[in-house]
């Protein structure tokens, strides 16, 4: 009985040290993912489809805010100069919150929330919100 109660204590402090490492490489990681998120809005809000290209994936791929599903290149088409000039005189800021982050491995599951503010020539247009799951790979 001694035997058994020394390996239960044995398997929680290992549970335990390997939960803390877990953790800590969530938090060693943490500034990447918040990094590459804020790089990839920048690039949306400038209609910056190079930049774009350069930090989606071959296979990346997004669900639209009315649930459409779109590859990479269609969302690539979303920021070109042209579709600038036809988003005509909107300007918006984005603010990124509430992250959740979850690392396995080599794969981080991001999520987090994003808040539009629009402005129409002047004129404030209610702030809108998502959440937004993005998926990093190593």
């Amino acid at each position: 009985m001694k035997n058994a109660h020394v390996t239960v204590l044995f398997l929680l402090s290992l549970l335990l040290t390997t939960s803390f490492a877990s953790a800590q490489s969530q938090n060693k990681d943490e500034p990447a993912f918040r990094s590459l998120i804020k790089q990839m809005t920048d690039a949306q809000l400038a209609y910056d489809a190079a930049a774009l290209d350069k930090i989606l994936t071959a296979d990346y791929i997004e669900i639209s805010p009315v649930g459409e599903f779109d590859p990479r290149e269609k969302v690539l088409g979303f920021y070109t100069p042209e579709a600038k000039a036809a988003a005509g005189k909107i300007s918006a800021k984005l603010d990124v919150t509430d992250f959740s982050i979850r690392q396995y491995d080599k794969f981080a599951i991001v999520i987090s929330k994003f808040t539009y503010m629009l402005e129409n020539e002047s004129k404030p247009l209610p702030p809108r919100s998502m959440r937004v799951m993005t998926v990093f790979k190593k």
